[in-house]
């Protein structure tokens, strides 16, 4: 699992609510076909982590596994013609992805919510 920023979280959700616009539009595909294709899957999944994210004053949790859904956006976005700045948001999003899965941590569950685990606390210096 890796830790998404609040920041990273708002450009995921732009670069896939774009991918599924074009993909609706494109209007070759059923509902299913375009959520998976889109990203759009990923999003229902994010949206219970965010609210336990700011909660515990940290970032997103995010499964490495789970990246495949902004490459799927990305790529589609490539094919349906999607905006240059949302392809540009996405590579960029999934160049710092990548360097990250290389910090990669265990998750855990909180309230039945995948989560980030807490930094232990610093003790004072005596």
């Amino acid at each position: 699992m890796v830790e998404l920023s609040h920041s990273d979280f708002r450009s995921l959700v732009r670069v896939i609510e774009h991918a599924r616009t074009q993909l609706e539009e494109a209007g070759d595909s059923d509902a299913e076909t375009i959520g998976n294709a889109s990203g759009a899957d990923l999003l229902s999944l994010l949206y219970p982590r965010v609210g336990t994210a700011v909660a515990r004053g940290c970032g997103v949790a995010l499964l490495v596994s789970e990246i495949r859904h902004l490459e799927a956006a990305v790529v589609n976005l490539e094919t349906y013609g999607g905006h240059e700045t949302a392809l540009i948001e996405g590579y960029a999003l999934l160049e710092r992805l990548d360097a990250l899965r290389g910090e990669a941590t265990t998750a855990q569950l909180v309230d039945g919510i995948l989560t980030l685990p807490q930094p232990a606390p610093h003790a004072p210096c005596g």
